[in-house]
């Protein structure tokens, strides 16, 4: 089950824009103001795959991949936008396709492509309408797209599929009532 919910979501969003400004400030200097908001973005987004796994060992590999992705995006890439649309689609493909609560493991698949297709794109959508050029439009297009995500946890109708055919109905029950705590927090 994802660790993130909402309210998670939500904070996280507020810790990803706010860690901006001062990774920027010192790291500009540096790394040239390109490669210091594309390590970042790559990052933030690492890490927020990275949250979504409960377990230690596999919260990291989950960060580690999603990492690597994200350099290899962000030196494969040409502009900026290239690289933001390139990390929206590694957070549905790994957000749904990989972690145990993703398309791979609900039902039905086609409505879970279609979920994420709408988050990331209303992400995106809403961190363009947000950003700008200066240091505060970064700080708000990274909180916006953000702020879309953390909607994930409320999509409702997708169930997820039970592992065992014979599982016992109060088990089954149980879990699912755990489920619904989980996305409240």
């Amino acid at each position: 089950m994802p660790r993130r919910g909402f309210l998670r979501g939500i904070a996280f969003a507020a810790l990803a824009a706010v860690g901006a400004l001062p990774w920027l400030l010192v790291a500009r200097p540096f790394l040239g103001s390109a490669t210091a908001l594309d390590l970042y973005l790559v990052a933030v987004t690492a890490a927020y795959l990275g949250d979504f796994v409960a377990e230690r060992p596999r919260r990291a590999a989950v960060f580690l991949i999603a990492g690597l992705a994200g350099i290899a995006l962000a030196i494969l890439t040409r502009n900026r936008i290239e690289l933001v649309t390139g990390l929206g689609v590694l957070v549905a493909i790994i957000r749904s396709g990989f972690l145990r609560s993703g398309f791979l493991h609900r039902s039905p698949a086609a409505r879970a492509v279609v979920t994420e297709a709408i988050l990331v794109g209303a992400g995106l959508a809403f961190a363009r309408h947000l950003g700008g050029p200066s240091l505060a439009g970064v700080v708000l297009a990274i909180w916006g797209f953000f702020l879309v995500q953390s909607f994930y946890p409320l999509v409702g109708g997708i169930r997820v599929r039970s592992r065992a055919a014979d599982r016992d109905p109060f088990e089954e029950a149980h879990a699912r009532a755990l489920a619904i705590l989980e996305r409240c927090w």
